[in-house]
């Protein structure tokens, strides 16, 4: 399998991080720290709580069922002919 895409980009991608810790005055070593242990695991961190307030924010679960019915049966005239 030709895996020269994958070695090519991690050049790339090693090549930036180089010049990236040479321009703002740090190690290569310190750079992939900042980035890989920092950056993202905080970027994680913060996507998770986000999506859990997304999931169980406040006022999500308020429409009461007969609500929820009145709108499947407008919606559908033939729901409310269907066993509950």
């Amino acid at each position: 399998m030709d895996s020269t895409w994958i070695e090519n980009t991690f050049d790339w991608c090693v090549n930036f991080l180089l010049n990236a810790a040479d321009t703002i005055g740090i190690t290569y070593e310190a750079l992939n720290v900042w980035v890989f242990l920092i950056i993202v695991l905080l970027s994680l961190v913060i996507s998770v709580a986000i999506n859990l307030y997304l999931l169980w924010k406040p006022g999500r679960h308020k429409r009461s069922l007969p609500v929820m019915e009145k709108n499947l049966i407008k919606a559908n005239p033939y729901a409310k002919t269907l066993p509950s």
